[in-house]
């Protein structure tokens, strides 16, 4: 069970990931070797899983972001497909869905053309799909974390 302190500490790191845990103990008033003790707990539970950095992949080259709806011959299918999708590097996320998709799958590309070698080359040949729809973002209007 989270108190009130561990989910004050999870926000903080939601916020910044790189905080430091005195700032953390200062913020909300118990000692550094206490804050540390609650976010190994938190990392010890799998309630922490990682720390990443979120990037500007647009400043970066990848000037596509597009939303892959994937068709599954056979919703059995799952696991082996997800384990080929994950080879492709340019797919940061894929979500087995209810609904019209099997899977929902967000990838990052260079360009449109570039888009399109991807889904031909790497996704569409994967064993277990039988057809995928592609939908562009124009614009990340959201990127953060949930407040716990």
């Amino acid at each position: 069970m989270l108190d009130k302190t561990d989910v004050n500490i999870l926000n903080q790191l939601l916020d910044n990931s790189r905080i430091s845990t005195t700032q953390i103990a200062k913020s909300i008033s118990i000692s550094n070797v206490a804050t540390q003790q609650r976010i190994t707990k938190l990392e010890n539970a799998d309630i922490i899983n990682g720390y990443t950095a979120r990037l500007d992949y647009h400043q970066l080259g990848y000037k596509t972001v597009a939303y892959l709806g994937i068709f599954l011959e056979k919703a059995k299918n799952y696991q082996d497909v997800i384990k080929q999708l994950n080879k492709v590097d340019l797919i940061s996320e894929a979500h087995f869905t209810t609904g019209t998709y099997s899977i929902f799958a967000k990838i990052y590309a260079k360009d449109n053309l570039h888009l399109m070698e991807v889904l031909s080359e790497h996704v569409q040949s994967i064993d277990g799909i039988t057809r995928t729809e592609t939908f562009i973002s124009l614009h990340e209007g959201i990127n953060k974390g949930i407040t716990i």
